[in-house]
C-alpha cells in the first residue's frame, strides 16, 4: 500500500531532537507531511521504561507521526508493536505508523545487533516485516536503512526488494555506508538506482539544507520524497519554505529568530519531563545557533549551561548586544 506520493517532506527520527517540542515548533511554521519520534527501544518499552510515554508521544499530529522502534530481537519489536497498537486503540489515539530502525550506526546499537546490523540478515528483516503486516495489515509500516557495510548495489537491492515483497509500505534510505559520518556527502546515486528497482515509495534522506538542495535531489535522483533531519532543528521553517517555493519561486519567509528560540524553551518545558529539559535544549540550540552572525561563543555557553533559566538569559542577552540578528529572511 503506497502511503507516500511525491513530493513529500518528512521529519527524520533523531535522538534528543525528534520529540514533541520540536514537532510542535515545526507545526507552528506550517509543518510537514510526516513526522517521526526519537528511536524507542522495543525491549525498554516492554519493560515499562518510565520515559516511554514521552518517547512514544506522537502529538501534535498522531495520525501523521510514526513511532520508530529499534532492537536486536524480532519478537521484542513485534510485542512492542502489539502493546503500542493496543494502547492507542484503548485510548482512541490514532497510530500514524511504525518505523523499523535498520540504519542506526551508533556503536552501542550496532554492537548489540540493532540498527544497521539488521542489514547483515535480509531474511530476518523481511520476516519481521511480513509478521508485522500479517498481524496489523492496516498499520503503516516503514523502515529506515543505510547503504549497509560495503558498496554493493546487488546486496542493497536484494535487501530492499525483500522488504518490499514482505509488505513494507515505504522505505527511507540514508545513502551512507555504516562507517561514514556527515563530513562525507551521501551517495545519492544509490537512491536513484533503488527508486528504479522497487515499486513502493522510496524516500531519500541526508544533505538537504535548502530548497535548492531539495529541488536538486528530487530532479536528479527521483525519490518519492525527502526526509530532513538536523536541518529541521537548524531551520524549523524549512518544510514550509520548500512547500511555498514549490508554488512560488520568489517566496520568502520572515522569521523572528529570538522569539523562535524562546518558543522552543517554552515547548520543551510544556511537552517533556524535567529530566529532559537541558539535554533537549542544548541539542536544539547546538544547531539553531547557526542562524546567528556570531554563533560560536553563544553555542559554547549554552552547551555549558546549568539550567533552562541560564539558557534563556544567554539567549536574550545575545540579542540585546546584536539586535540586527533578531529576525532574518529566508528564501
Amino acid at each position: 500500500m503506497a502511503i507516500v506520493s511525491a513530493p513529500k517532506l518528512l521529519l527524520a527520527p533523531m535522538v534528543e531532537l525528534s520529540h514533541r517540542a520540536l514537532r510542535e515548533l515545526i507545526a507552528g511554521f506550517g509543518g510537514c507531511e510526516r513526522y517521526y519520534t526519537e528511536m524507542v527501544s522495543a525491549s525498554g518499552y516492554l519493560h515499562g521504561n518510565r520515559f516511554d510515554q514521552w518517547f512514544t508521544d506522537t502529538a501534535p499530529k498522531p495520525e501523521n507521526t510514526a513511532v520508530q522502534f529499534f532492537d536486536s530481537r524480532a519478537d521484542a519489536i513485534i510485542d512492542a508493536c502489539k502493546k503500542l497498537y493496543d494502547e492507542r486503540a484503548a485510548n482512541g489515539i490514532p497510530l500514524g505508523g511504525v518505523d523499523l530502525n535498520f540504519g542506526c550506526s551508533a556503536p552501542f546499537i550496532e554492537r548489540s545487533g540493532g540498527g544497521v546490523y539488521w542489514m547483515k540478515d535480509p531474511q530476518k528483516a523481511a520476516s519481521l516485516v511480513a509478521k508485522l503486516k500479517k498481524l496489523f495489515p492496516s498499520l503503516v509500516l516503514s523502515a529506515k536503512i543505510r547503504l549497509g557495510y560495503e558498496e554493493s548495489l546487488e546486496s542493497l537491492g536484494n535487501f530492499c526488494i525483500g522488504l518490499e515483497e514482505a509488505g513494507l509500505d515505504y522505505l527511507v534510505v540514508h545513502p551512507r555506508l555504516k562507517h561514514e559520518k556527515f563530513r562525507r556527502k551521501g551517495r545519492w546515486h544509490y537512491v536513484a538506482r533503488l527508486a528504479e528497482l522497487i515499486k513502493i515509495p522510496l524516500i531519500g534522506n541526508g544533505d538537504i539544507r535548502s530548497y535548492q538542495d531539495y529541488k536538486k535531489a528530487m530532479d536528479n535522483y527521483k525519490p518519492s520524497g525527502i526526509m530532513i533531519g538536523r536541518e529541521a532543528a537548524r531551520q524549523p521553517w524549512l518544510f514550509s519554505l520548500i512547500n511555498a517555493k514549490e508554488k512560488d519561486a520568489e517566496f520568502r519567509i520572515h522569521v523572528n529568530i529570538m522569539e523562535s528560540g524562546i518558543k522552543m524553551l517554552e515547548l520543551i518545558k510544556k511537552c517533556l519531563p524535567e529530566e529532559f529539559y537541558l539535554s533537549r535544549a542544548k541539542r536544539f540550540f547546538f544547531y539553531f545557533c547557526d542562524n546567528l552572525s556570531f554563533s560560536h561563543h553563544l553555542r559554547f555557553a549554552i552547551q555549558n549551561s546549568a539550567s533552562m533559566d541560564q539558557i534563556e538569559s544567554l539567549w536574550l542577552s545575545y540579542f540585546k548586544e546584536l539586535p540586527a540578528d533578531i529576525s532574518r529572511v529566508f528564501q
